[in-house]
């Protein structure tokens, strides 16, 4: 079990942009994201990029695969 916890690597996602992925993994566009977390579509596009930017994603639709796996979202 501690060896698993060391083979982890540590979560590069705010709580925010978690949250966006996850709506988005789900199959909601960014202004349905945008109208559930009560933020502006610009914001939602932001975190977005910024976790493509941070997971060294090629696309939004590879920053979730990638944050699923690390089992961040």
């Amino acid at each position: 079990m501690a060896y698993s916890t060391l083979d982890t690597a540590p979560n590069l996602l705010t709580e925010r942009e978690a949250d966006v992925l996850r709506l988005t993994a789900g199959g909601a566009t960014p202004r349905e994201v945008a109208t559930s977390l009560h933020l502006s579509y610009g914001t939602v596009r932001n975190y977005l990029a910024s976790s493509v930017t941070k997971l060294n994603a090629r696309n939004r639709v590879d920053a979730i695969r990638i944050a699923a796996e690390a089992g961040w979202i």
